[in-house]
C-alpha cells in the first residue's frame, strides 16, 4: 500500500462512510448539468461541472467563488434546479441588514397570538426545497446564521420559537439525528444541501466568514476565461470593446460584463455614432461600476489601457466619470 502520496495506492478506512448514493440529488449528474448549461449558451470546464457534482453527492453544501461575471449564480441555480426536483429551489440575496430573523426565522404578534414566522433556513426546509444564498459573504455570518452552525454540522438545536402560543418549542433536526424531546421538529430533508456564492474581491470589504461556516462547506472556484477566450466570445460587431478587455488587468472581471457590453455596442453602432463614443458608453454603462474600490495604481493603469482607443472628447468625459464614481481625482 501506498503512503498517501500523488500516484499511490491508498486504501480507504473503514470508518469512512461511502458517499451518499447520487440518486438522492434528484436529476443531478456533471452530463446533466453541463447539458444544462449549454442550451442557454453557457459552457463550463468539464473539471467545474464534475467538482460541484462530486461535493454535493459527498454531503458537502457548496461555496461557489471567483471574480464578478463568473456565471456563479447562474451555475448555483442550474444545480439545484436539477437536484430539487418538482419542489425545486429557494433562491436568496445575502444582504449586510441579515441577522437570523432573515435566517431562522422570528415570533410575530397577530390579531391570533404570537405565530412563527420562518426565515429563509426554515422555509427552504419547511418546503423540501434547496437553498441558494447570492454573495453570502455580505452577510454578518455569524449574527445571521450562527445558530445554524449545530445544524449545518450535524446535530439538533432547539429554538427560542413556537409556531404558536400553544405549540411546542421548535427544534431543527438533521438527517439521523435524534429529535428534542418536547420539541415540533422541523426535519432537514434527505440529500439537502445549500449552495452559496460570493464574489473574490468582496472578501477584502466584506465580512470575513466564519471558520464555523468554512468548514461546512466545500470550497469550489469558477475562474473567468483568458482573454484569448473572452475576446473570441465577443467576435462579431460588438468586438471593437475588444480593446477593453485589458482592463481585466486592473481588477479580474468574468465574462459576463464584456458580454452585455459587446451586445450593447452591436446596437449602439447602429446609431452611427462613432466608436469611441461606443466604448465610452459601454465603460460607463457595464465596466466602470465593477471597478468601485480601485486605488490609484488601478485608476492609472485604467487611464493607460482606455486613452488610447477614445478620442479626446470621451477621453474627456471618461476622467469625470472617473472622478465622480469611483472617487479619484482629475489630474
Amino acid at each position: 500500500m501506498g503512503t498517501g502520496h500523488l500516484g499511490t495506492v491508498t486504501r480507504v478506512p473503514d470508518h469512512v462512510s461511502p458517499p451518499p448514493a447520487s440518486t438522492r440529488l434528484g436529476d443531478l449528474t456533471a452530463d446533466a448539468l453541463r447539458a444544462r448549461a449549454e442550451a442557454i449558451g453557457i459552457r463550463y470546464p468539464d473539471h467545474l461541472v464534475s467538482q460541484v457534482v462530486a461535493a454535493l453527492e459527498t454531503g458537502r453544501h457548496v461555496m461557489l467563488t471567483g471574480p464578478p461575471g463568473t456565471g456563479k449564480t447562474t451555475l448555483a441555480h442550474l444545480a439545484a434546479e436539477l437536484a430539487g426536483g418538482p419542489g425545486g429551489f429557494l433562491p436568496a440575496t445575502a444582504t449586510g441588514s441579515w441577522t437570523s430573523a432573515d435566517t431562522v426565522g422570528e415570533t410575530v404578534p397577530t390579531h391570533e397570538g404570537p405565530v412563527f414566522r420562518p426565515g429563509t433556513f426554515v422555509q427552504a426546509l419547511d418546503e423540501g426545497r434547496w437553498l441558494v444564498i447570492d454573495e453570502i459573504n455580505r452577510a454578518d455570518i455569524d449574527a445571521a446564521l450562527g445558530a445554524l452552525f449545530t445544524v449545518l454540522g450535524g446535530q439538533a438545536v432547539v429554538l427560542p420559537h413556537r409556531r404558536h402560543s400553544l405549540g411546542r418549542p421548535l427544534s431543527i433536526v438533521p438527517e439521523g439525528a435524534r429529535v428534542p424531546h418536547g420539541t415540533d421538529a422541523v426535519h432537514v430533508p434527505p440529500g439537502w444541501r445549500i449552495i452559496a456564492t460570493m464574489n473574490d474581491f468582496d472578501k477584502r470589504t466584506l465580512h470575513d466568514l466564519s471558520y464555523a461556516l468554512m468548514r461546512r462547506f466545500a470550497f469550489i472556484e469558477v475562474l473567468a476565461p483568458d482573454d484569448d477566450a473572452l475576446a473570441a466570445l465577443i467576435a462579431g460587431p460588438g468586438d471593437l470593446i475588444a480593446p477593453l478587455i485589458a482592463i481585466r488587468r486592473v481588477r479580474e472581471l468574468g465574462p459576463a460584463v464584456f458580454l452585455d457590453a459587446a451586445q450593447f455596442a452591436t446596437r449602439r453602432v447602429r446609431d452611427d455614432v462613432t466608436p469611441s463614443r461606443v466604448r465610452y458608453e459601454a465603460l460607463f454603462a457595464y465596466l466602470l461600476p465593477q471597478l468601485d474600490g480601485v486605488d490609484d495604481d488601478g485608476v492609472r493603469l485604467l487611464r493607460e489601457i482606455t486613452d488610447p482607443v477614445l478620442d479626446p472628447p470621451e477621453r474627456a468625459a471618461l476622467a469625470r466619470a472617473i472622478e465622480r464614481v469611483l472617487g479619484a481625482p482629475l489630474r
